[in-house]
């Protein structure tokens, strides 16, 4: 018989290089049963695989977490933390129209058609 996978769910944002957008993210990461790996107020560099539903929060598994040092509950905790507002998203795909620029006329955006991402 199969063993059941525990994980824990964690209430986030991912923050962009403009301070008035984050995008609401359901963090899930696997951990041994009754732990919760990460205190509230954590910061941490993630690499995860996500889907992204229209209108409703980012879903990410994640497969590799590395926090920043330090006690998230101390008052400087976030003094010596990096403000990288950096995004990477890497996707296999076939880009399906020719990039439109935005409003600052340097950043571009297209579609990519991906395959889809199936969390149980």
């Amino acid at each position: 018989t199969a063993s059941p996978t525990y994980y824990c769910h964690y209430n986030t944002v991912l923050q962009t290089c403009h301070e008035d957008v984050v995008i609401p993210v359901d963090l899930r990461v696997y951990s041994p049963p009754g732990e919760c790996l990460l205190p509230d107020n954590t910061v941490a560099c993630v690499v995860g695989r996500i889907f992204a539903p229209p209108s409703s929060k980012v879903l990410m598994d994640v497969l590799s977490i590395v926090p920043y040092p330090g006690d998230p509950k101390a008052d400087n905790y976030e003094d010596n933390i990096l403000d990288d507002t950096s995004v990477a998203i890497w996707g296999v795909g076939a880009v399906i129209n020719n990039a439109e620029y935005g409003a600052d006329s340097k950043t571009r955006f297209f579609n990519l058609a991906v395959s889809d991402y199936v969390r149980d």
